[in-house]
């Protein structure tokens, strides 16, 4: 038994490498934040003049001055156009500059918050509740804003969902609208006085007043938490300045997580651990920083030893997360292999299995033969040592061996002798095979035949009585392994009778023949009983003809098909057959069904010299006429066979001697 390990990249390991190019990849594309707008309720007063001609009737307060001098309010661009005016706000009260855009609230309504230090200014407030419609995620958060009567200073506080709250901003300067010129948002709508009808007289158009953003961002312990509300806060040092907060807007996040991937130290090796860390949500891009030696500064810290180490993830806000990780050391644990069977008889099947501990493998190769598995079946047919290599998931591998002994079995090889023999022929079965004293013999009772002498591995005298193909089996026994032989043996059966038959006749002589038997090796006659002879055509010939009969003279012919024993002698196949007169014969019967027996109607005699024949039906329909003695009907017209019955003929026959004569009748047409 004995462990290796392997130093290329595992499939894990691969995977882990696909996942940091796609995370510095991602990193790389951040830009900076975008801050979209954020609905909220809690505005108390409305300082835009929308429409109309009415400054009183489309505003609650004025922002700036005294009831006495100035009274400013803003004023959009649609009131511009309707009172003949210059400047003025955009008309959705969507405020854009370049990331960021603000959403004030409708102008019809109330769209501010206006502050003063303890409310002193006549319709402000010390502070104000911005509640968000829909609470969210946010790193960073913006007002829209500005000071009238000189500079203001404000509190913010970050309110959460979770009951808590944060101080966000503490006394932080926001600027006179007509002073202050940096981190400007929005400039030059000009303002008009709070007066009831005009004409009305306007300030700045062009080039003031200025709103200013007015950023704060989320803790970084409270960036998991969701905003409900802002709450601000005038802390101005003088009571005259007023702060007016108009929007607010803010960039989204997703909770902050971190999620990592360890890879152990494996196949016992000291540092080819890693582990891999996918930060969601949060502020990004994001640094790392492993306490590592050398320290790494990517998500995937490579060539760890087991062991606990610590990266800290840090925002773009500067918020440090702590990871902590441990990368433990995978060793595989020996694999033992082991069968079920360690000594089997050739071919036979046993299992070999993989016994392992503290681990468990993926895979399980088995060689020779590169099967799978952890456990599988071998069927060895001699001895043969099998190798298991077990791996894991990471690539470590164990390896062992078995060794499964083949038992010596005997051979159950035999002869007969002689094969292919007839009934109750004696054949000799003799053993040939290689086994030991003390093997045992199972002849499956010679399939049946009759055992003359004989036993153990024999040999055996045996005997079958009747024609067939038998099949002898021996089983031999030693060592608890049995091995088999099988054997086919023909008992031949006597070749088929011949069927003979006529094939042609005259008045002096006579044919006969017969379809060829299968097997036979040759053929003898007899005619009348006369001793047996070879057939006219030859010993293989499958015809026999005799001549120089007299007319009307009743031959008997005897065929014998001969086998390649004389036991395999076919039975007597007889025909008879008797030769013509030497007057005209006409056949009452016919029968053209291939058979090679009396196709033909026609008329018969050695003298005749010349025919003219003809053929009707029962109609009188002429269906055949011809002039050759030796061609006759055959039974068709125009190529069709005509149905079995009875059919009338007319022949004209010259006869050698000069004579002719017309003979008519009838003729049954046979199939």
């Amino acid at each position: 038994m004995n462990t290796q390990h392997r130093n290329d990249l595992s499939p894990n390991s691969i995977r882990f490498c696909m996942l940091l190019g796609l995370l510095i990849i991602k990193i790389s594309s951040y830009a900076q934040p975008v801050y979209i707008p954020i609905a909220v309720t809690g505005y108390h007063h409305d300082i835009v003049a929308e429409s109309g001609t009415s400054v009183l009737a489309t505003t609650s307060t004025m922002i700036d001055g005294s009831p006495l001098v100035a009274r400013h309010v803003l004023y959009t661009q649609a009131f511009a156009l309707t009172n003949l005016l210059t400047g003025g706000m955009v008309d959705n009260g969507t405020i854009v500059n370049g990331n960021r855009t603000y959403q004030m609230a409708p102008y019809d309504g109330k769209n501010a918050l206006y502050l003063s230090r303890f409310g002193t200014v006549d319709s402000t407030r010390n502070d104000g509740t911005l509640t968000f419609v829909k609470p969210g995620y946010y790193a960073r958060l913006s007002l829209l804003a500005f000071s009238t009567e000189g500079s203001s200073s404000l509190n913010i506080d970050i309110n959460y969902t979770d009951g808590t709250s944060e101080r966000a901003l503490t006394n932080a300067p926001l600027a006179d609208w007509y002073q202050g010129t940096t981190n400007v948002m929005y400039s030059g709508p000009g303002r008009i006085g709070r007066d009831t009808t005009g004409p009305f007289s306007v300030d700045g158009a062009g080039a003031w007043p200025n709103f200013f953003n007015h950023d704060f961002i989320t803790s970084c312990t409270n960036q998991n938490k969701m905003v409900k509300s802002v709450t601000v806060i005038d802390t101005s040092a003088g009571t005259g300045s007023r702060a007016l907060v108009l929007a607010i807007s803010g960039e989204q996040i997703q909770p902050y997580t971190i999620t990592p991937t360890v890879l152990p130290a494996r196949c016992g090796s000291a540092d080819n651990g890693y582990i891999l860390l996918n930060v969601t949500g949060g502020v990004k891009p994001f640094t790392y920083t492993w306490h590592t030696t050398p320290a790494q500064t990517t998500p995937f810290a490579a060539g760890l030893a087991a062991g606990t180490y610590t990266c800290d993830v840090t925002d773009s806000n500067g918020c440090v997360r702590p990871y902590t990780g441990t990368v433990t050391l995978v060793t595989p644990a020996p694999v033992d292999a082991k069968a079920t069977s360690m000594q089997v008889c050739a071919g036979m099947p046993t299992t070999v299995y993989a016994d392992t501990s503290n681990y468990t493998p993926t895979t399980y190769t088995w060689n020779p033969g590169g099967i799978t598995g952890s456990a599988v079946v071998v069927s060895p047919a001699v001895t043969t040592k099998y190798l298991v290599n077990a791996e894991d998931r990471y690539g470590c591998t164990s390896v062992d061996s078995v060794e499964i002994t083949v038992k010596p079995a005997a051979t159950a090889s035999f002869t007969v002798n002689p094969d292919a023999v007839c009934p109750n022929t004696p054949q000799i079965v003799t053993y040939t095979g290689n086994a030991s004293t003390g093997a045992t013999f199972n002849w499956n009772a010679f399939a049946g035949a009759t055992v003359q002498y004989g036993s153990g591995a024999g040999p055996y005298g045996i005997q079958f009585p009747n024609s067939g193909t038998y099949t002898l089996q021996l089983q031999v026994s030693v060592n608890g392994c049995t091995s088999s032989a099988t054997k086919k043996v023909t008992i031949n059966a006597p070749l088929a009778t011949p069927v003979v038959s006529v094939a042609s006749v005259t008045s002096s002589t006579i044919s006969f023949s017969w379809q060829p038997v299968p097997g036979a090796t040759g053929y003898i006659v007899s005619v009348n009983g006369s001793p047996y002879i070879t057939p006219t055509s030859g010993s293989l010939g499958t015809t026999h003809n005799i001549i120089n009969l007299q007319p009307v003279e009743k031959i008997t012919i005897s065929v014998i098909a001969l086998g390649v024993e004389s036991c395999l002698n076919s039975a007597i196949g007889k025909a008879e057959g008797t030769t013509l007169t030497d007057e005209v014969f006409i056949p009452n019967s016919f029968s053209p069904n291939g058979d090679g027996r009396n196709e033909i109607f026609r008329a018969y005699g050695m003298s005749i010299s010349a025919i003219n024949m003809k053929i009707f039906n029962q109609w009188g329909e002429l269906l055949y006429e011809g002039n050759d003695a030796n061609t006759g009907w055959d039974g068709k017209q125009k190529g069709k066979v005509q149905p079995m019955g009875v059919y009338f003929y007319v022949m004209k026959i010259k006869l050698a001697n000069g004579s002719e004569s017309i003979r008519k009748g009838s003729v049954n047409l046979l199939h």
